[in-house]
Protein backbone atom coordinates (compact mmCIF):
# COMPACT_ATOMS: atom_id res chain seq x y z
CA UNK A 1 0.00 0.00 0.00
CA UNK A 2 2.93 2.43 0.90
CA UNK A 3 4.73 1.66 -2.34
CA UNK A 4 1.36 2.86 -4.70
CA UNK A 5 0.64 5.52 -2.13
CA UNK A 6 4.32 6.92 -3.31
CA UNK A 7 4.03 6.05 -6.71
CA UNK A 8 0.90 8.25 -6.93
CA UNK A 9 2.68 10.73 -5.50
CA UNK A 10 5.54 10.90 -7.41
CA UNK A 11 3.27 10.54 -10.40
CA UNK A 12 1.44 13.45 -9.29
CA UNK A 13 4.46 15.54 -8.50
CA UNK A 14 6.25 14.95 -11.91
CA UNK A 15 3.02 15.48 -13.64
CA UNK A 16 2.41 18.97 -11.70
CA UNK A 17 5.95 20.36 -11.74
CA UNK A 18 5.86 21.99 -15.26
CA UNK A 19 3.19 24.10 -14.33
CA UNK A 20 4.65 25.15 -11.29
CA UNK A 21 7.75 26.92 -13.30
CA UNK A 22 7.64 30.37 -14.58
CA UNK A 23 9.23 31.77 -17.04
CA UNK A 24 10.66 35.28 -16.92
CA UNK A 25 9.43 37.95 -19.03
CA UNK A 26 12.11 38.37 -21.25
CA UNK A 27 11.78 34.47 -22.18
CA UNK A 28 8.93 35.39 -24.20
CA UNK A 29 11.14 38.22 -26.28
CA UNK A 30 14.05 35.60 -27.08
CA UNK A 31 11.68 34.07 -29.60
CA UNK A 32 11.71 36.79 -32.13
CA UNK A 33 15.06 39.11 -31.21
CA UNK A 34 17.43 36.27 -31.69
CA UNK A 35 18.66 38.49 -34.27
CA UNK A 36 17.43 36.71 -37.34
CA UNK A 37 14.07 37.74 -37.06
CA UNK A 38 14.58 41.06 -34.75
CA UNK A 39 17.71 42.36 -33.31
CA UNK A 40 19.32 40.02 -30.77
CA UNK A 41 19.02 40.55 -27.17
CA UNK A 42 22.65 41.69 -27.47
CA UNK A 43 22.15 44.36 -29.79
CA UNK A 44 19.55 45.93 -27.75
CA UNK A 45 21.33 45.90 -24.91
CA UNK A 46 23.97 47.73 -26.84
CA UNK A 47 21.16 50.38 -28.41
CA UNK A 48 19.29 51.00 -24.86
CA UNK A 49 21.03 51.74 -21.49
CA UNK A 50 18.09 52.38 -19.27
CA UNK A 51 14.76 50.52 -19.32
CA UNK A 52 12.48 53.60 -20.02
CA UNK A 53 14.76 54.45 -23.09
CA UNK A 54 13.90 50.32 -24.00
CA UNK A 55 10.63 50.80 -23.25
CA UNK A 56 10.08 53.23 -25.32
CA UNK A 57 11.76 51.89 -28.10
CA UNK A 58 9.29 48.96 -28.02
CA UNK A 59 6.61 51.45 -27.92
CA UNK A 60 7.41 53.49 -31.03
CA UNK A 61 8.32 49.92 -32.97
CA UNK A 62 6.53 49.80 -36.44
CA UNK A 63 6.76 46.23 -36.81
CA UNK A 64 3.09 44.66 -36.53
CA UNK A 65 4.47 41.58 -34.49
CA UNK A 66 5.24 44.31 -31.79
CA UNK A 67 1.52 44.96 -31.61
CA UNK A 68 0.40 42.83 -28.66
CA UNK A 69 3.56 43.41 -26.36
CA UNK A 70 2.98 47.07 -26.93
CA UNK A 71 -0.03 47.07 -25.06
CA UNK A 72 0.99 45.61 -21.67
CA UNK A 73 3.56 48.16 -20.62
CA UNK A 74 3.95 46.13 -17.13
CA UNK A 75 5.17 43.03 -19.07
CA UNK A 76 7.58 45.66 -21.16
CA UNK A 77 9.46 46.89 -18.30
CA UNK A 78 9.60 43.54 -16.41
CA UNK A 79 11.18 42.45 -19.58
CA UNK A 80 13.24 45.50 -20.13
CA UNK A 81 14.66 45.03 -16.65
CA UNK A 82 15.39 41.58 -16.99
CA UNK A 83 17.24 42.01 -20.39
CA UNK A 84 19.37 45.32 -19.24
CA UNK A 85 20.48 43.78 -15.48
Amino acid sequence: MKKILLAITTLALVTLMPSISIAGESDTCKGCHNGSVAPSVDSLKAKFKTVDELVAGAKNSKNPMMKPVQADEAKLKAAAAEILK
